[in-house]
């Protein structure tokens, strides 16, 4: 029987050393970066039996966590009970938290030095109540949470699904990073090193192959050396945004709304893109620092059923290649006899 998600209501309780700790995770930068600080702070509640608090509402995602996830098997409160307990006299830590920074959305200030989140990597149980991570710093990330402790609400995993069904596997994923990772290269040597990576592959690997990137003109000079790839989508809400050398996630929302650029579809498409590296048998990239691409094939660490239990049992279609190879027949030659004289 799958897991249910678990709502908690502290509002009838006393503060003391016997109400569970809450862990209040306050977002920050890439959809990866997120969910590295999400899986330390649930491991931090699983060793010891606190509850979680995601806040996800900082520019750069700008909608709640829950739109689109759900933690299972670990207890989860909402931010106004979070508020109530501070407000009934719970102690939080970093000190330099107050009210208005636990209630406000995530902003640059949180990340100041004296907001450092107090859960390390030796996961220490530390001494209050509640206890702020500000989604910056040092963290570990565990695929047991990733794949057994998360995943999308019912409606989302829908919306993915849906986009997800013309995947065929076994594939390949290409993944090309462009915006804040050209590091000033032209497009062509941005996909260079991919490209080599490519090359250097058995035919098997080559036989079946999903592109994707954050800008056109990578698909699009990726498509002219290898017009077999494929495209699930070429409708990407990112496609309607100038070529830049900012991150899209950081563009603020004044500038989404300029380019007529819903942030609801963006996060869709950054979810789906993600399954589709995490779904992939074989995966490459230009970038050998995105975050992006390291957590997705990470999280393949879990398998395809694995990774199906964020979508609710979804998996890609296997398809099995179409062979090409003949058997080996060496050439007949006539035989002659040596020549002995």
């Amino acid at each position: 029987m799958p897991l249910k998600p678990l709502q908690i209501n502290f509002n009838n309780m006393s503060s003391g050393p016997t109400i569970k700790q809450i862990v209040l995770v306050k977002g920050w930068e890439g959809f990866a970066d997120r969910l590295q600080i999400l899986s330390h702070c649930l491991h931090y509640c699983k060793l010891h039996s606190a509850a979680i608090c995601v806040d996800w509402r900082d520019y750069m995602w700008t909608h709640e966590f829950s739109d689109y996830f759900e933690i299972v098997g670990i207890p989860v409160v909402i931010l106004a009970e979070v508020l109530e307990r501070y407000k009934a006299g719970a102690s939080v830590l970093p000190l330099a938290v107050d009210f208005e920074m636990l209630a406000a959305e995530p902003d640059e200030q949180i990340h100041f030095a004296e907001f450092t989140s107090p859960i390390n990597n030796k996961y220490e149980r530390v001494a209050a109540d509640i206890i702020v991570h500000n989604g910056k710093g040092l963290r570990m990330w565990h695929i047991d949470n990733l794949i057994c402790n998360l995943r999308l609400t019912r409606s989302t995993a829908d919306i993915v699904s849906a986009r997800l069904a013309g995947l065929e596997s076994p594939y390949t994923a290409i993944h090309l990073r462009g915006t804040d990772r050209l590091c000033n290269l032209t497009l062509a040597d941005a996909i260079k090193s991919a490209i080599t990576a490519f090359n250097d592959q058995p035919p098997h690997v080559k036989a079946r192959q999903y592109v994707i990137s954050d800008m056109r003109d990578l698909v699009d000079l990726w498509l002219v050396g290898e017009p077999k790839a494929r495209q699930l989508s070429t409708d990407y809400a990112i496609y309607k945004l100038p070529a830049g050398t900012q991150g899209t996630h950081q563009l603020p929302a004044i500038a989404l709304d300029f380019y007529g650029v819903n942030k609801h579809t963006m996060n869709i498409d950054t979810i789906t893109d993600f399954l589709i590296i995490c779904f992939a048998n074989w995966s490459f990239g230009n970038s050998k620092e995105s975050t992006y691409t390291r957590m997705a094939a990470f999280m393949r660490q879990g398998g395809k059923k694995g990774v199906a239990r964020w979508l609710h049992g979804f998996e890609p279609k296997a398809t099995p290649f179409e062979p090409k190879a003949t058997p080996f027949e060496p050439k007949a030659t006539p035989f002659e006899p040596l020549n002995t004289s």
